[in-house]
């Protein structure tokens, strides 16, 4: 069977790159069995890109086995290189959209699982890496499911605004059609930073967030805004986006263990409130993201509709684009900064007995320009991965964001709590 690449399909053009750090035994043999495994378990795994007739097409139940390298050593040279390659080199049409890299070595081993974020987000290469760490252990077949479309996410959603959306798409059509395409590359590089803040500093934020009846997500993306209006200055974004889970049977089509590409999102100012009590300013700004979590979802559907009648531009055109936003944006992302937060990642079942003691994330777009942050808590310590093109943030620029974004997470743990206790919190407290 075969369907038509979706819009959004055509325009995720990246790769994601999650390298996961192992102690233990890893047997080969058993590890092409969970591959193999989680291939059988996911449509996404299994299927192929064609080009007909100038449009690409998903084929689907064709693949032939995730491919699987193994390269000798786990030194930081090796370890650069490697990940390098898997975020920098294009999927090929004709294999699986997901390829494995084991960096081995008789201490600890490296795992690299790559894929297109044409199948998946972050959080579905979650489900693919506790799915194959699972699979090491168990034999135990995954049910396989029908594969998931955008036109899924539609349905048959109807809000009475769709007139308004096929007006906004023939607009958005006429001007893809009146861009001039450019064979000129854009130059792009791409600026990778991880740290983490350690397990004390960590608990203490969750410890004051639950206290002040704040998400961590919140006080980390006021943080971050407060850094960023420090030391951004001409280059400060307009907008601080976040992407929003569409699982967690908040569409009914998707579960929490399904391939899927990407979701909603929120918005949220960059310049927030100048209040000087940072958790007044966090409770008032988690009030706003609720609202803004329940409106996101709410729109997904009407979003896909709206990305269904548009025509996706050639490759040459996106080129025209990212140009157009060099020329008018402040930070050469059209005044956008991207905050993501996969929360508390737990990748064993209990009792396993290899260890997991590092994950870090690498981001790569073909397309566009790229700048965000990507936060997770591994094994009690909340770590961060920045990636930003050089265009967007340079080194210095960049090193002086993380620096003072850190400085405003310890400071808010300084201050005083100004939150009255409620009767229930006090006695929660007393127990």
């Amino acid at each position: 069977m075969k369907r038509k690449m979706s819009t959004i399909e055509r325009m995720i053009d990246g790769n994601v790159v999650f390298a996961v750090t192992l102690a233990g035994d890893l047997d080969e043999s058993r590890l092409r069995a969970a591959i193999d495994r989680v291939q059988a378990k996911h449509p996404a795994l299994r299927m192929l890109i064609r080009e007909q007739g100038g449009a690409l097409l998903y084929e689907m139940d064709c693949a032939p086995p995730v491919p699987l390298r193994i390269v000798e050593g786990v030194d930081h040279e090796t370890h650069a290189r490697e990940w390098r390659h898997e975020a920098y080199a294009p999927f090929v049409h004709e294999l699986p959209q997901l390829r494995l890299t084991w960096l081995r070595s008789d201490e600890e081993h490296e795992l690299l699982i790559a894929a297109t974020h044409r199948i998946c987000d972050g959080m579905s290469q979650l489900t693919i890496v506790r799915e194959l760490l699972d699979g090491l252990e168990s034999g135990q077949a995954l049910v396989p499911y029908r594969a998931i479309t955008p036109t899924d996410v539609i349905g048959d959603f109807d809000d009475g605004k769709r007139w308004k959306r096929r007006a906004a798409a023939w607009l958005i059509n006429a001007v893809f059609a009146l861009l001039p395409p450019t064979r000129r590359p854009v130059d792009k590089h791409e600026l990778h930073i991880h740290w983490s803040v350690g397990a004390e500093l960590t608990e203490a934020l969750r410890r004051r967030c639950k206290a002040e009846a704040v998400s961590l997500h919140t006080a980390l993306l006021l943080a971050l805004s407060q850094a960023q209006q420090a030391t951004l200055q001409r280059k400060m974004p307009d907008w601080i986006e976040s992407p929003i889970d569409a699982r967690r049977e908040r569409l009914s089509m998707l579960k929490s263990d399904m391939l899927f590409f990407g979701g909603g999102s929120f918005k949220v100012p960059a310049r927030q409130s100048a209040d000087p009590d940072f958790w007044s300013a966090a409770r008032e700004l988690n009030r706003h993201i609720l609202q803004q979590v329940a409106q996101g979802i709410d729109d997904i559907p009407g979003k896909y509709q709206f990305c269904e009648m548009i025509r996706p531009p050639s490759q040459a055109k996106i080129r025209t684009l990212v140009r157009l936003g060099d020329a008018i944006s402040r930070n050469r992302n059209w005044n956008l900064f991207s905050f993501s937060n996969l929360g508390n990642i737990q990748l064993l079942q209990p009792g396993s007995p290899l260890r997991v003691r590092r994950l870090r994330i690498y981001v790569h777009s073909f397309a566009s320009r790229v700048l965000g942050v990507i936060a997770y808590t591994l094994n009690g310590e909340l770590n961060f991965m920045y990636t930003g093109d050089d265009q967007c943030l340079s080194r210095p620029e960049a090193d002086a964001l993380r620096a003072a974004f850190m400085a405003q997470l310890e400071a808010c743990l300084a201050q005083d709590s100004t939150l009255v206790p409620t009767q229930d919190a006090l006695d929660a407290e007393a127990a």
